[in-house]
């Protein structure tokens, strides 16, 4: 197990990045803490931009792309939470042709699930109006938002037994989510992975669960706070599983993006 803090994604992300690479690109448990997953930088800009970059060339994700799979911040920021929940008959029926979505988005499970009687269910809207019940009653317990996994839905289900119990790899991996009130009533996010590629994924995912914890946050009115991802198995994938890319060029990204890290240090060049 390796555990990494940092205050923004970005650098959180290319700490761990750095330990995979020396590591071989393998690591059991990865815990990722963003302590202001809400801030960012002109670094982490820049550092999010060379992923970026890295990715475009390889004809993968963008960072944002796989950011809108877990929360559609465009569809909140554009129209709140009523189009949010509108997201399954707006926004993932144009999307639903892409292979990699062909099961459905985290996004689509975080708003639309149907009960073992058919009927539909808004995870999202429940475990949102429970933390405001819990607040308005002035002692609002800290431990009992559990986003639900494999039973029936209490709050959010991102994983469904039905589609995702036979796949192997790719599909579902976004495995659980838990949200704590923390002394001061800020709200804290957990998501486990049972599976985590690193450079494909694991920014876009720190950036849509950071959406999400301030969509929550922002509707229940707490501040946020910190962001854990707790990664079972992570990897800094190459041709070894797959991939167009070898370990040169994973050097080289991440060279890249310890320099920019370098040049925004006390006394180094402003980013």
């Amino acid at each position: 197990m390796e555990t990494f803090s940092e205050s923004t994604r970005a650098e959180t992300w290319l700490r761990a990045a750095r330990s995979l690479l020396a590591k071989k690109e393998r690591i059991y448990n990865l815990i990722a803490e963003v302590r202001e997953p809400h801030a960012a930088n002109a670094m982490s800009r820049s550092i999010e931009d060379c992923v970026d970059e890295f990715l475009k060339k390889h004809e993968r994700q963008s960072i944002h792309t796989v950011a809108e799979t877990i929360f559609p911040a465009v569809e909140y920021r554009s129209g709140g939470l009523a189009r949010v929940y509108d997201y399954p008959r707006t926004i993932f029926p144009t999307i639903q042709r892409l292979p990699a979505n062909s099961k459905g988005t985290y996004a689509l499970r975080l708003v639309e699930r149907i009960m073992s009687d058919g009927k539909p269910f808004n995870p999202l809207d429940y475990a949102i109006e429970k933390l405001r019940k819990q607040l308005r009653t002035g002692h609002a317990q800290r431990a009992v938002y559990e986003l639900d996994t494999n039973l029936e839905p209490l709050e959010l289900k991102l994983y469904d037994i039905e589609s995702d119990h036979a796949n192997v790899r790719g599909g579902q991996c976004l495995s659980h989510i838990s949200l704590k009130l923390g002394p001061d009533r800020e709200l804290y996010l957990t998501a486990l992975y049972r599976y985590q590629y690193f450079i494909q994924k694991a920014l876009g995912n720190y950036k849509g669960l950071a959406r999400l914890q301030a969509c929550i946050a922002k509707e229940v009115g707490v501040p946020i706070g910190p962001l854990v991802c707790h990664a079972t198995l992570a990897i800094l994938e190459d041709k070894a599983v797959g991939e167009s890319w070898g370990r040169n060029a994973l050097v080289e990204l991440i060279n890249d993006c310890n320099t920019i890290q370098k040049s925004s240090a006390p006394g180094g060049l402003a980013a």
